[in-house]
């Protein structure tokens, strides 16, 4: 009696704002920013039509100095993406999505104890049974706006992040455990 059969079903509205990775101008030409270290920025080299440009099917990635980057508009806003800005800014509203790629390259700038809290809350996401109880004792307050983006992540993603923070665990701690066969972490 309710039912409107004559109506199309509407869509799914995604849980979550999907935040792309920023676009900057450099001397070398325009990029798609996928990492950033201290001094430096690496990202994806686009062509004048803001696509990434490739060389036998696979994108050119460019590193260039953060002083390359000619507007510091763009510079001021591609280092809140880094840090995940956008979530701290906002932290009660619809979590934002940044690509698991970016996501993985923040690990380096993260400490031992950092990455072991966010490896449990990544399983606790993905799969509360494989979940470390380990205690941490560092004040991890500036994990805050991991904690909505890692919730956006689908079940395949978050398997890849758990798996980068545990790959960089153990690099961290200078374990002698080999990575298991399949790991797509494994750049020997």
């Amino acid at each position: 009696m309710f039912a409107d059969y004559g109506q199309p079903s509407q869509p799914a509205q995604p849980s979550f704002v999907e935040i792309p990775n920023p676009r900057v101008t450099t001397t070398i030409g325009r990029m798609e920013v996928t990492d950033v270290r201290l001094e430096t920025v690496t990202g994806r080299l686009l062509d004048d039509r803001d696509n990434p440009l490739e060389e036998d099917g696979q994108p050119v990635y460019i590193c260039v100095r953060k002083l390359e980057i000619l507007c510091s508009t763009e510079r001021t806003n591609m280092m809140s993406w880094w840090e995940l800005g956008e979530q701290a800014v906002e932290p009660y509203t619809t979590p934002k999505k940044y690509s698991i790629e970016s996501l993985i390259n923040r690990l380096d700038g993260l400490k031992l104890d950092q990455l072991y809290a966010l490896r449990t809350f990544v399983c606790l996401e993905s799969d509360p049974f494989q979940a470390y109880s380990g205690s941490v004792n560092n004040d991890l307050s500036h994990l805050q706006a991991w904690f909505p983006t890692v919730r956006a992540l689908c079940r395949v993603e978050q398997n890849q992040l758990a798996s980068a923070v545990c790959w960089r665990i153990a690099s961290d701690s200078n374990a002698s455990i080999p990575p298991t066969p399949g790991d797509v972490r494994d750049d020997r």
